[in-house]
Protein backbone atom coordinates (compact mmCIF):
# COMPACT_ATOMS: atom_id res chain seq x y z
CA UNK A 1 0.00 0.00 0.00
CA UNK A 2 1.55 3.02 -0.80
CA UNK A 3 1.80 5.94 1.95
CA UNK A 4 -1.06 8.43 2.31
CA UNK A 5 1.07 11.27 2.01
CA UNK A 6 2.75 10.63 -0.72
CA UNK A 7 2.95 13.44 -3.11
CA UNK A 8 1.89 12.58 -6.62
CA UNK A 9 3.97 13.51 -9.97
CA UNK A 10 2.60 16.55 -11.28
CA UNK A 11 3.03 18.28 -14.89
CA UNK A 12 6.12 20.33 -15.09
CA UNK A 13 4.99 23.97 -14.88
CA UNK A 14 5.14 25.68 -17.89
CA UNK A 15 6.03 29.48 -18.42
CA UNK A 16 4.07 31.46 -20.41
CA UNK A 17 6.75 31.28 -23.76
CA UNK A 18 6.43 27.78 -23.31
CA UNK A 19 2.22 27.86 -23.25
CA UNK A 20 2.06 30.26 -26.47
CA UNK A 21 4.73 28.30 -28.47
CA UNK A 22 1.78 25.29 -28.23
CA UNK A 23 -0.53 27.27 -28.46
CA UNK A 24 1.25 28.20 -32.11
CA UNK A 25 1.77 24.58 -32.88
CA UNK A 26 -1.38 23.31 -32.09
CA UNK A 27 -2.71 26.41 -34.24
CA UNK A 28 -0.51 25.14 -36.89
CA UNK A 29 -1.28 21.53 -37.04
CA UNK A 30 -5.07 22.09 -36.93
CA UNK A 31 -4.57 24.64 -39.91
CA UNK A 32 -2.91 22.23 -42.08
CA UNK A 33 -5.77 19.84 -41.09
CA UNK A 34 -9.18 21.14 -41.39
CA UNK A 35 -7.88 24.83 -42.93
CA UNK A 36 -8.39 28.13 -40.98
CA UNK A 37 -12.44 28.62 -41.29
CA UNK A 38 -13.10 24.65 -39.80
CA UNK A 39 -10.50 24.57 -36.99
CA UNK A 40 -11.64 25.16 -33.69
CA UNK A 41 -10.81 26.45 -30.48
CA UNK A 42 -11.19 23.56 -28.66
CA UNK A 43 -9.04 21.72 -30.81
CA UNK A 44 -6.34 24.02 -30.01
CA UNK A 45 -6.87 23.70 -26.64
CA UNK A 46 -6.51 19.94 -27.10
CA UNK A 47 -3.91 19.53 -29.06
CA UNK A 48 -1.88 22.44 -27.11
CA UNK A 49 -2.70 20.41 -24.03
CA UNK A 50 -4.57 23.73 -22.16
CA UNK A 51 -7.71 24.15 -20.45
CA UNK A 52 -9.55 26.78 -22.74
CA UNK A 53 -9.52 29.17 -19.97
CA UNK A 54 -5.53 29.57 -20.61
CA UNK A 55 -6.09 30.32 -24.35
CA UNK A 56 -8.93 32.80 -23.53
CA UNK A 57 -6.76 34.56 -21.05
CA UNK A 58 -4.32 35.62 -24.13
CA UNK A 59 -7.21 35.97 -27.13
CA UNK A 60 -10.72 37.03 -26.96
CA UNK A 61 -11.72 34.74 -29.14
CA UNK A 62 -10.44 32.74 -32.26
CA UNK A 63 -10.42 36.05 -34.75
CA UNK A 64 -8.16 37.57 -32.30
CA UNK A 65 -5.82 34.93 -32.23
CA UNK A 66 -6.05 34.57 -36.21
CA UNK A 67 -5.11 38.45 -36.27
CA UNK A 68 -1.81 37.86 -34.90
CA UNK A 69 -1.27 34.35 -36.08
CA UNK A 70 -1.12 35.39 -39.63
CA UNK A 71 0.95 38.53 -39.47
CA UNK A 72 3.84 36.77 -39.72
CA UNK A 73 2.82 35.63 -43.28
CA UNK A 74 2.12 39.59 -44.22
CA UNK A 75 5.80 40.00 -45.76
CA UNK A 76 6.00 37.17 -47.56
CA UNK A 77 5.84 38.98 -51.00
CA UNK A 78 8.39 42.03 -50.09
CA UNK A 79 10.33 38.87 -48.70
CA UNK A 80 10.35 37.25 -51.55
CA UNK A 81 11.20 40.19 -54.04
CA UNK A 82 14.09 40.93 -51.24
CA UNK A 83 15.66 38.15 -51.61
CA UNK A 84 16.16 38.68 -55.22
CA UNK A 85 16.82 42.13 -55.46
CA UNK A 86 20.06 42.05 -57.71
CA UNK A 87 18.24 40.41 -60.20
CA UNK A 88 14.94 41.46 -60.11
CA UNK A 89 14.91 43.48 -63.50
CA UNK A 90 16.66 40.85 -65.70
CA UNK A 91 14.92 37.65 -67.19
CA UNK A 92 16.56 35.88 -65.01
CA UNK A 93 15.11 37.86 -61.86
CA UNK A 94 11.78 37.49 -63.65
CA UNK A 95 10.80 33.52 -64.02
CA UNK A 96 13.27 33.12 -60.62
CA UNK A 97 10.83 34.89 -58.59
CA UNK A 98 7.45 33.25 -60.17
CA UNK A 99 9.50 29.65 -59.75
CA UNK A 100 10.18 31.20 -56.20
CA UNK A 101 6.90 31.92 -55.46
CA UNK A 102 5.79 28.02 -56.93
CA UNK A 103 7.82 26.91 -54.61
CA UNK A 104 7.68 28.40 -51.33
CA UNK A 105 3.45 28.63 -51.65
CA UNK A 106 4.07 24.32 -52.49
CA UNK A 107 6.36 23.75 -49.48
CA UNK A 108 4.49 26.69 -46.85
CA UNK A 109 0.81 24.77 -46.37
CA UNK A 110 -0.26 27.25 -43.71
CA UNK A 111 0.00 30.21 -46.89
CA UNK A 112 -1.50 27.83 -49.21
CA UNK A 113 -4.77 27.50 -46.57
CA UNK A 114 -4.30 31.61 -45.90
CA UNK A 115 -4.96 31.88 -49.76
CA UNK A 116 -7.78 29.24 -49.35
CA UNK A 117 -9.43 31.28 -46.87
CA UNK A 118 -8.98 34.55 -48.96
CA UNK A 119 -10.90 33.08 -51.36
CA UNK A 120 -13.80 31.67 -49.68
CA UNK A 121 -14.26 33.74 -46.89
CA UNK A 122 -14.37 37.47 -46.68
CA UNK A 123 -13.42 39.38 -43.28
CA UNK A 124 -10.76 41.92 -41.56
CA UNK A 125 -8.06 39.55 -41.23
CA UNK A 126 -8.14 37.75 -45.22
CA UNK A 127 -9.33 41.24 -46.28
CA UNK A 128 -5.99 42.73 -44.60
CA UNK A 129 -4.21 40.00 -45.94
CA UNK A 130 -4.55 40.50 -49.43
CA UNK A 131 -4.32 44.21 -49.41
CA UNK A 132 -0.91 43.97 -48.11
CA UNK A 133 0.00 41.42 -50.33
CA UNK A 134 -1.34 43.46 -53.14
CA UNK A 135 0.61 46.75 -51.29
CA UNK A 136 3.90 45.10 -50.84
CA UNK A 137 3.42 44.24 -54.54
CA UNK A 138 4.25 47.99 -55.46
CA UNK A 139 7.73 47.59 -55.73
CA UNK A 140 8.05 45.18 -58.30
CA UNK A 141 4.92 46.21 -60.34
CA UNK A 142 6.65 49.89 -60.52
CA UNK A 143 10.08 48.69 -61.35
CA UNK A 144 8.33 46.46 -64.28
CA UNK A 145 6.09 49.48 -65.29
CA UNK A 146 9.14 51.85 -65.78
CA UNK A 147 11.02 49.25 -67.50
CA UNK A 148 8.92 48.06 -70.38
CA UNK A 149 7.01 51.66 -70.85
CA UNK A 150 6.26 52.45 -74.16
CA UNK A 151 7.66 49.24 -75.04
CA UNK A 152 4.22 48.12 -76.32
CA UNK A 153 3.95 44.98 -73.78
CA UNK A 154 2.10 44.94 -70.43
CA UNK A 155 4.41 42.90 -67.88
CA UNK A 156 2.26 42.94 -64.87
CA UNK A 157 -0.81 41.93 -66.94
CA UNK A 158 1.36 39.11 -67.71
CA UNK A 159 2.88 38.88 -64.01
CA UNK A 160 -0.96 39.17 -62.68
CA UNK A 161 -2.24 36.18 -65.01
CA UNK A 162 0.91 34.12 -64.04
CA UNK A 163 0.70 34.55 -60.37
CA UNK A 164 -3.30 34.06 -60.46
CA UNK A 165 -2.77 30.72 -62.43
CA UNK A 166 0.06 29.73 -59.53
CA UNK A 167 -2.13 30.44 -56.74
CA UNK A 168 -4.89 28.24 -58.48
CA UNK A 169 -2.57 25.39 -59.68
CA UNK A 170 -1.88 25.44 -56.02
CA UNK A 171 -5.10 25.21 -54.54
CA UNK A 172 -6.48 22.64 -56.85
CA UNK A 173 -3.12 20.26 -57.26
CA UNK A 174 -4.95 17.61 -54.35
CA UNK A 175 -8.35 17.91 -56.58
CA UNK A 176 -7.19 16.97 -60.30
CA UNK A 177 -4.12 18.10 -62.63
CA UNK A 178 -4.85 21.16 -64.67
CA UNK A 179 -3.99 20.71 -68.42
CA UNK A 180 -2.22 17.03 -67.30
CA UNK A 181 0.05 19.10 -65.33
CA UNK A 182 0.87 17.48 -61.83
CA UNK A 183 1.96 19.87 -59.04
CA UNK A 184 2.80 16.63 -56.54
CA UNK A 185 5.03 15.44 -58.64
CA UNK A 186 8.74 16.63 -59.36
CA UNK A 187 7.89 16.56 -63.70
CA UNK A 188 4.66 18.98 -63.17
CA UNK A 189 6.42 21.13 -61.33
CA UNK A 190 9.93 21.77 -63.98
CA UNK A 191 7.27 21.87 -66.55
CA UNK A 192 6.27 25.07 -64.66
CA UNK A 193 9.50 25.95 -63.81
CA UNK A 194 10.04 25.74 -67.72
CA UNK A 195 7.19 27.74 -68.98
CA UNK A 196 8.17 30.62 -66.35
CA UNK A 197 11.86 30.75 -68.07
CA UNK A 198 10.20 31.09 -71.44
CA UNK A 199 7.55 33.77 -70.43
CA UNK A 200 10.43 35.68 -68.95
CA UNK A 201 12.44 35.13 -72.33
CA UNK A 202 9.58 36.02 -74.52
CA UNK A 203 8.32 39.34 -72.46
CA UNK A 204 12.35 40.74 -72.28
CA UNK A 205 13.45 39.62 -76.02
CA UNK A 206 9.70 41.62 -76.52
CA UNK A 207 11.61 45.12 -74.89
CA UNK A 208 14.95 44.27 -76.66
CA UNK A 209 12.92 44.24 -79.61
CA UNK A 210 10.94 46.86 -78.82
CA UNK A 211 13.82 49.56 -78.39
CA UNK A 212 15.64 48.59 -81.61
CA UNK A 213 11.93 49.02 -83.73
CA UNK A 214 11.61 52.38 -81.76
CA UNK A 215 15.18 53.82 -82.85
CA UNK A 216 14.21 52.67 -86.55
CA UNK A 217 10.91 54.07 -86.47
CA UNK A 218 12.37 57.59 -84.74
CA UNK A 219 15.08 57.46 -87.82
CA UNK A 220 12.50 56.74 -90.24
CA UNK A 221 10.13 60.08 -89.08
CA UNK A 222 13.90 61.84 -89.19
CA UNK A 223 13.89 60.95 -92.87
CA UNK A 224 10.47 62.27 -93.04
CA UNK A 225 8.52 58.44 -94.10
CA UNK A 226 5.28 58.48 -93.86
CA UNK A 227 3.99 56.95 -90.51
CA UNK A 228 1.87 54.20 -92.71
CA UNK A 229 5.10 53.70 -94.27
CA UNK A 230 6.89 53.20 -90.88
CA UNK A 231 4.45 51.06 -89.46
CA UNK A 232 4.58 48.66 -92.34
CA UNK A 233 8.09 48.17 -91.91
CA UNK A 234 8.35 47.69 -88.41
CA UNK A 235 5.15 44.74 -88.74
CA UNK A 236 7.60 43.09 -91.64
CA UNK A 237 10.56 43.59 -88.89
CA UNK A 238 8.52 41.95 -85.62
CA UNK A 239 7.31 38.94 -87.82
CA UNK A 240 11.10 38.81 -88.94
Amino acid sequence: MEPDNEVKTRRPRRSKADIEEAIQKAATAQIKKKGFSLALVTDIVKRAKIEPIVFYNRYKNLDEFYDTFVKEYDYWISDLIRSHSDAIGTEEGFSEILDTLMRNLLDDQIMTELLRWEVSEGNHITERTAKLRELHSLELINLYEGLFSGKGIDPVALWALTVAGIYFMVLHKDRSTFGGIDLNTSEGRQRLSNAFRSLAHMVFHYRSQGNSTHTIAERMRKEGIPEETIARCLEGFAEE
